[in-house]
């Protein structure tokens, strides 16, 4: 009965190195997974900052943009006028120069 007993207790101290064993070697893979599921988010975080600081500059771009096109806008605007009152002086002149003529 004691022999059968000692046998139960050294199956046991086996059974629990063996869970000691293999608790440990979970514990590892998962430490593993964890280190590299977080090393995944942090380039994805790099990624994400690096995106950021491109739309930044695409839409400071965009607004300096937006305030050349405003600018060339009103001088083309001014410039036509100018032009236009250029015309009226021209045709003035010439129906003067035309009245002149005939007179």
């Amino acid at each position: 009965m004691e022999s059968i007993a000692m046998v139960l207790a050294l199956v046991f101290v086996f059974a629990v190195v063996a869970a000691k064993v293999m608790t440990t070697q979970l514990i590892g893979h998962m430490s593993r997974q964890i280190s590299q599921v977080a090393s995944v988010k942090q380039e994805a975080l790099n990624r994400l900052k690096a995106a950021q600081s491109q739309k930044m500059v695409v839409e400071k771009s965009k607004a300096v943009f937006d305030k050349k096109k405003t600018k060339v806008v009103k001088a083309i605007g001014r410039l036509k006028k100018e032009m236009q009152e250029f015309k009226e002086e021209e045709e003035a002149r010439r129906q003067r120069s035309e009245a002149r003529k005939i007179s």
